[in-house]
């Protein structure tokens, strides 16, 4: 299992430096901040949360616990969905 997540890593890595390489522009699903809704802390500590019908993974700033369904700050910049609240 450790062996496959080292593969899968290695191979996002390769195609995110040929992206950059390239001056490709990751698009996200919308422009700017939004309002969405904390859904939970993955075993990763990815934060989870929901936007117009979708999870989104991403990167939480602050370390504070809340309960799910607390609205957050969702924002997209350089290819990485953020979560702030």
């Amino acid at each position: 299992m450790l062996n496959r997540i080292i593969d899968l890593n290695s191979a996002n890595r390769i195609l995110d430096l040929e992206r950059r390489s390239k001056n490709v522009t990751i698009e996200g699903d919308f422009e700017g901040s939004v309002t969405g809704f904390w859904v939970r802390l993955g075993g990763m500590g990815e934060g989870i949360v929901s936007y117009n019908n979708k999870q989104y993974v991403t990167k939480p700033i602050g370390f504070v616990s809340i309960p799910a369904g607390t609205e957050v700050e969702l924002s997209f910049a350089n290819g990485i969905y953020y979560s702030k609240f």
